[in-house]
C-alpha cells in the first residue's frame, strides 16, 4: 500500500469530500492508498462541511450568471435564494428551509434554484460536495389549472373598457405567447403575410410565434408597441378577473391556446412548436382536460364523420 502524505492546500476536492468528518491523524483509504491530512487541512475542511449559506455567496452566485441572463430569472434567484441565507448548506438545512415554505407547487422552483446554486457552489470549491443531490424534489399536486376558454375569452372582450386591451387579450389567447413576449413585441416585429411574429422567448431566444387575429392586426397598424408593461397587462386582468368572475392570468390564456389547439386537432407536438415549449410535458399536461367527446370531435374532423 503507498502512503502519500499531502501538504496542507494542495487535497483535491474528491478527497476532502471523502475525508470530511474524519480526525486529523486519521489515514483514509482511497483505493489502493491513503492520505495522511494536516490538522490545518482538517480545520479547513470541518469548516466548509458546516458551513452557512452567507449574503456573500448569494451576491458571488448572481454575479457569476451568464451574460444576458434576464432580469426576470435574477429576480426569481432573489426570491428563492435571499430568504436561504443562514442555512446551513447540508441536506439537513435545505429540507428545513423548503418544509418551511408554504407556496405549494411553487416550491418546486425553489428547489430547482437551490440546486442550481449548489452546483455552482459545488464547482468552485466553496463547498466539499454537492448537498442537493441527498435532497428529494418536492412533490408537485397533480391539478389542472385553470385555461381560458374561447366562451371566456369573449366575455372577457366583452368587459374591456378599451381597444388596447382587446388587442393584448386577442394577442394573449391566439398566440400563445408568454406575458414577457407580449409586454415587449413591436410592430416591425410581424410578418402579417405569414402570420407569425418573433419574440424574445425563455432563456433569452428568439423565437417565431403566431401573430394572432385581425384585432391585433388593426391594433398595430397604427401603434408601435402595446403601450403596457408586463406588470400592467396583469393589473388589467385582475380587473377583469373581478368585473367577470373569471379566473384569468396571463398563462392562463397560454394553457387556454393549449387547450383549443389540442381540442381543435393538432397533435401535441405540433401545439408544442407553435407554443415555443420546449418539452412535451406541459402541453400534455394542460390537454388532459381533452373529454372523450373532445376527442371523438376530432376524431370526426379528421375522418369526415
Amino acid at each position: 500500500m503507498v502512503t502519500r502524505k499531502v501538504e496542507p492546500g494542495f487535497l483535491s476536492k474528491k478527497e476532502k469530500a471523502s475525508l470530511a468528518g474524519f480526525e486529523p491523524t486519521t489515514r483514509c483509504l482511497e483505493g489502493s492508498r491513503s492520505v495522511q491530512l494536516s490538522y490545518r487541512d482538517f480545520q479547513v475542511i470541518s469548516t466548509k462541511s458546516s458551513q452557512k449559506f452567507t449574503t456573500e455567496l448569494l451576491n458571488k452566485f448572481i454575479i457569476s450568471r451568464a451574460p444576458g441572463t434576464i432580469q426576470k430569472t435574477i429576480t426569481i434567484y432573489h426570491l428563492a435564494l435571499d430568504r436561504f441565507v443562514g442555512y446551513p448548506l447540508t441536506p439537513e438545512g435545505i429540507n428545513t428551509y423548503l418544509n418551511n415554505l408554504t407556496c405549494g407547487n411553487a416550491k418546486h422552483n425553489y428547489y430547482r434554484c437551490i440546486k442550481t446554486l449548489c452546483r455552482w457552489l459545488y464547482q468552485n470549491d466553496y463547498i466539499p460536495s454537492n448537498p442537493i443531490e441527498k435532497v428529494s424534489p418536492p412533490r408537485r399536486q397533480k391539478k389542472l389549472l385553470p385555461a381560458i376558454s374561447k366562451e371566456q375569452l369573449q366575455t372577457l372582450l366583452d368587459h374591456c373598457h378599451c381597444k388596447r386591451d382587446k388587442a393584448i387579450i386577442n394577442l394573449l389567447w391566439y398566440s400563445g405567447m408568454r406575458l414577457s413576449e407580449v409586454a415587449n413585441v413591436k410592430a416591425d416585429d410581424f410578418n402579417w403575410n405569414e402570420g407569425t411574429v418573433v419574440v424574445l422567448g425563455k432563456g433569452n431566444k428568439y423565437r417565431k410565434a403566431l401573430a394572432g387575429n385581425g384585432v391585433v392586426r388593426e391594433w398595430f397598424s397604427s401603434h408601435s408597441t402595446l403601450e403596457a408593461t408586463a406588470d400592467g397587462i396583469s393589473s388589467m386582468l385582475k380587473r377583469l378577473a373581478k368585473g367577470t368572475d373569471i379566473h384569468c392570468n396571463p398563462h392562463s390564456f397560454r394553457r387556454g391556446f393549449c387547450v383549443h389547439q389540442v381540442k381543435s386537432g393538432l397533435s401535441t407536438r405540433v401545439v408544442q412548436a407553435l407554443g415555443g415549449w420546449e418539452t412535451l410535458d406541459m402541453v400534455e399536461h394542460y390537454s388532459k382536460s381533452l373529454t372523450f367527446d373532445d376527442a371523438l370531435s376530432v376524431y370526426h374532423k379528421v375522418n369526415g364523420n
